[in-house]
């Protein structure tokens, strides 16, 4: 079989895990020119020849690759040395192998085997002592054991399940676990589990996204390999309520059909495993329902001091994910969310303040929420924060989205600050995209081609999570094809750099395309009120909006109390205190947060002039509606005039609060300095 330069190569990588992977994609990724682009794709088209595989095409700028060449690419039997194992990938596969081995492993095992120099060996298993302490694994070495880890078995499994999940997006990730499993009878034991869990899955109807079932594949084909404690996964992990249901019996028949030996432990691992993928109507979710859903939303209406529209609609969708997320925290099960980085740079006030919101989800888990999972969360929440007017908005558009609920929602939301004019009305995936009647969409954003639209209708093919250069690119094509609208030109940063090559050379191709994107980026800036303009709490907690009392008759006179700096400089009316303590009287103590803070509010209709906050410091605690579970020390009110100018400084209260040193800090604060002083530790 020929073999490819490795620039080529890692270009074949990119496409066959991204079929929306563009050309100036790869030119940034990649580090080269439009030229050098097309020189890798002939190379690698002179590979397809070779096997009888269609090639890969080339049309503005974009590369066109159909899923018969994919299919056939994937399962080419590329010898392992004619491929190299580089960045994040050597890692997780050092983790599968150490796990899976029967035979010391050292040093030198290593370097051979990942065709790597000692200094990159000894710094990836560095990086991997650090990603195992927090599973609480410990990797460690002995002459006689070599390589080894230690701690529980559940939380090696986790460890391994991360492994997987990294490498399972990879076109070569069988052949990628094969190399580190290093055993003839592998791809044996791959197509026989793969057979038997598919089967599973159709007879009890479990209705699991793909990316799932592959990890679920990959884990048990593992277990035959393992062979470093005789335990494999503690019994603490059985529930007697288990052994009653159809799928649990049905799990313990998969396991007998195998035609290799795994323990009974195993089984409730792969139940649990099961359990935290299944996507439909979880009859084994017992403990979380709708309510806990709606508790949660109110929660976030407390602290945010907004109203959430559409309450039912989100509450469904959150609670398939709470049940998936349930069972993934109480037995250790890894998530990544390949949003998380996004969500963070791009809603990171929303972000802060779900951590808040699902302490008490948290705290019956008795775990620290995960950052992904949190990430997850907040996701559903930006769905119903800051949507535009939808009378005013003229065209409606479908997504069409094969990448889950994380993907659709994040592209949902840049879309709808992409184009105002939309009205973004469902999301689906491919399937149930062919059932949706004509006249209800104007247009379809996509993130895979081969979507069936008809002529009169518009089609865009995008990545779920849009670049800067995307947004460009896809704001261009939209106002052109469906409003008529043309820029004097379609700048680009490829564009400008094959201008540049034909005049100049470039000493710094990489180092020009970054720059020339960040000064693209100026049109993709959010609004100066929504990310610069934003207040922080500094600006509002102030030493005229900051009292202190030493006790008060009631839960009510402390409303009044803790509101009068916002009453008196104008921020509210009289009528807003008063529905505050309406809405205590109608829905319960929910305005107490945590421990000893209660965060008051109402609607904005019901008299807020402006945005304001304030806070006041009881050194007697009251009960609210008189229930001693409820006592509160510190009252902040706020006073909202929309959904998002006040998030930055909430974001900022809620890292304060969600930290228990600095919440016990700002609890315990008897003077203006006290409080600021604690406001300047977030802005640390």
């Amino acid at each position: 079989m020929q073999v490819i330069e490795k620039r080529a190569f890692n270009l074949l990588q990119h496409l066959l895990n991204d079929r929306n992977f563009s050309v100036s994609k790869a030119m940034d990724l990649l580090g080269c020119s439009k030229r050098q682009i097309e020189y890798d794709v002939s190379k690698i088209n002179e590979l397809l020849k070779e096997n009888e595989i269609e090639r890969i095409r080339l049309s503005r700028g974009r590369f066109l690759i159909n899923k018969d060449t994919i299919d056939k690419v994937t399962r080419l039997n590329l010898p392992h040395q004619k491929f190299i194992v580089n960045g994040e990938n050597k890692v997780w596969m050092i983790c599968i192998q150490i796990f899976c081995t029967r035979e010391p492993l050292g040093l030198n095992h290593f370097i051979t085997k990942l065709q790597s120099s000692k200094n990159t060996v000894l710094g990836d298993l560095k990086k991997i002592a650090k990603i195992g302490s927090q599973y609480k694994v410990e990797l460690k070495y002995s002459r006689k054991l070599g390589y080894y880890f230690e701690g529980e078995p559940i939380k090696i499994r986790s460890l391994v399940l991360l492994s997987i999940i990294n490498l399972k997006d990879n076109f070569l990730c069988r052949e990628l676990i094969s190399l580190a499993v290093s055993d003839n009878s592998y791809e044996a034991v791959f197509e026989e589990t793969k057979d038997k869990v598919e089967s599973l899955i159709k007879e009890f109807n479990l209705p699991i996204m793909k990316e799932y079932l592959i990890l679920v594949i990959y884990f048990i084909s593992l277990m035959p390999y393992h062979g470093q404690s005789i335990s494999y996964v503690s019994p603490m992990i059985h529930e007697p309520m288990w052994n009653h249901l159809p799928l649990y019996a049905a799990v313990t028949a998969f396991y007998e059909s195998l035609s290799f030996h795994l323990s009974k432990e195993e089984i409730d691992y792969l139940f649990v495993l099961l359990l935290s993928m299944s996507l439909g109507d979880n009859m084994y979710f017992q403990l979380y329902r709708l309510e806990m859903c709606q508790g949660l939303i109110n929660r976030f209406e407390v602290i945010t001091g907004t109203v959430v529209q559409k309450k039912a609609g989100i509450s469904e969708n959150m609670l398939m994910h709470l049940r998936l997320a349930y069972f993934r925290l109480k037995y250790g099960i890894p998530v990544v969310n390949p949003a998380l980085m996004q969500v963070k740079k791009e809603y990171g006030e929303v972000f802060d303040i779900c951590r808040l919101v699902l302490e008490p989800f948290g705290d019956y888990l008795d775990c620290l929420i995960p950052d992904d999972e949190i990430a997850y969360i907040a996701l559903h929440f930006m769905t119903v924060m800051d949507l535009p007017d939808q009378d005013k908005i003229r065209k409606r558009a479908i997504i069409v989205c094969q990448n889950g609920l994380a993907s659709s929602v994040m592209m949902k939301n840049q879309l709808i600050k992409i184009f105002p004019e939309i009205n973004v009305v469902t999301t689906c995936n491919a399937e149930e995209f062919k059932g949706i009647p004509l006249e209800t969409y104007d247009m379809v954003f996509s993130t895979t081609e081969g979507i069936d639209v008809p002529e009169e209708k518009y089609l865009f093919v995008s990545s779920p999570i849009l670049t800067v250069e995307e947004k460009f690119i896809i704001s261009e094509a939209v106002y052109s094809s469906v409003f008529g609208i043309r820029s004097e030109a379609n700048v680009t940063v490829p564009s400008i750099l094959e201008i540049v090559e034909k005049y100049a050379m470039i000493h710094d191709q990489k180092g020009l395309s970054s720059d020339l994107k960040n000064l693209l980026q100026k049109k993709y800036k959010k609004e100066s009120n929504r990310e610069g303009g934003l207040p922080v709490i500094k600006d509002l907690l102030t030493k005229e909006t900051i009292q202190f009392a030493s006790h008060v008759n009631n839960w009510e006179e402390a409303i009044w109390l803790g509101a009068r700096p916002l009453l008196e400089n104008g921020s509210i009316t009289k009528d807003y205190i008063n529905a505050m303590i309406d809405n205590v009287r109608g829905f319960g103590p929910y305005i107490v947060i945590c421990p000893y803070v209660a965060i008051p509010h109402a609607q904005n209709q019901s008299g807020v002039n402006k945005l304001g906050m304030s806070f006041l410091k009881l050194e007697e605690e009251v009960c609210v509606l008189d229930n001693p579970q409820k006592p509160v020390k510190v009252f902040i009110t706020i006073a909202a005039i929309d959904n998002y100018t006040h998030l930055r400084a909430l974001a900022q209260l809620s890292n304060i609060l969600t930290n228990e040193e600095t919440r016990k800090q700002f609890v315990a604060c008897n003077s203006v300095e006290d409080v600021i002083k604690v406001l300047d530790i977030d802005e640390e």
